[in-house]
């Protein structure tokens, strides 16, 4: 029998979007980006 509370849990969400910020600079790093002038930029124009 299927089980009716089928919501993901809060602590699974968060875990997930950390996770996910986390490749991303991993990702930048890796190719030899850079997180700051990326964050500035936008307030730049």
């Amino acid at each position: 029998m299927a089980n009716k509370d089928s919501r993901v849990p809060f602590w699974w969400l968060i875990l997930f979007i950390l996770l996910a910020i986390g490749a991303g600079v991993a990702t930048v790093l890796a190719v030899g980006g850079e997180l700051t002038g990326m964050a500035v930029l936008p307030l730049a124009l």
